[in-house]
């Protein structure tokens, strides 16, 4: 029999008072505590990759801007932070089974009216965060997938027909499972990302005609387009498109 929310809480109070130690606290302990995140990590461009230091220190983003006419899916780094107590002690030969091991993410798009875009999803993710040390928690990021293809479909679709951007909240929890093999998630965390259609500075060889194939007789050769870290709006080279950046924009009829 499946007992209600209000009686689980009741027969989980009296489990703790019958307990001795505090064993049993911990199991009926709100887990949402234990694995939190804590923000968007800014991530640099670095010899071609996107790299991210996996710190509260570190530098955070506040909201991303996502180019629909040039991305299918959209993904950020965030950093989770694991408060589960530390249970290793070398002196008694006792493991740490503190540390998560990260396995999955769960995501819902929704308009700044709260509707959704699309139905959620869950995204396979990978990382282990360590426990902390003292009352300071530890802390390591996973690559989450905040915009699956579907999504970004729908979204490409109302902000070429609006002619701009596109407001939406990615609510994301994050879910692993403790060495000792308790499951933990976190709460739900919210991040805003704009979303637009063409607005990104796309640039065409010389002549144009390049775009297509810049190897061949008579064409410039175009200067290297800096990379973007995904969330952040930069250049595009046409020559990753194979067409110039109208014919590309038009290809969508949108």
């Amino acid at each position: 029999m499946n007992a209600t929310p209000g009686l689980a809480r009741r027969l989980c109070a009296l489990a703790l008072l019958a307990a001795s130690g505090g064993l049993l606290g911990s199991a009926c302990a709100d887990n949402e505590s234990s694995l939190f995140i804590r923000m968007r990590m800014a991530e640099k461009a670095e010899e071609g990759r996107c790299n991210a230091t996996c710190n509260p220190s570190e530098g955070f983003w506040t909201e991303d801007t996502v180019d629909a006419a040039y991305l299918g899916s959209h993904s950020a780094m965030l950093l989770v932070g694991n408060q589960v107590v530390q249970r290793g002690d070398s002196d008694v030969l006792r493991t740490e089974t503190s540390r998560v091991q990260l396995y999955e993410a769960e995501v819902r798009v929704t308009d700044i009216e709260g509707n959704d875009v699309t139905p959620g999803y869950v995204v396979p993710i990978t990382g282990t965060v360590d426990p902390g040390a003292s009352s300071e928690p530890g802390y390591n990021c996973a690559d989450v997938l905040l915009i699956d293809g579907a999504t970004m479909d729908t979204l490409r679709v109302q902000a070429a027909q609006r002619g701009g951007d596109v407001q939406v909240w990615a609510t994301v929890v994050v879910r692993g499972r403790t060495l000792g093999g308790q499951e933990v998630e976190t709460a739900e965390w919210t991040y805003p990302i704009r979303v637009c259609f063409g607005c990104s500075l796309c640039v065409d060889t010389s002549p144009p005609d390049c775009c297509k194939s810049s190897a061949g007789e008579g064409c410039e050769d175009a200067e290297d387009v800096e990379a973007t870290c995904p969330g952040a709006l930069g250049a595009v080279d046409c020559r990753a498109l194979h067409m110039t950046c109208t014919e590309y924009i038009e290809s969508f009829g949108l």
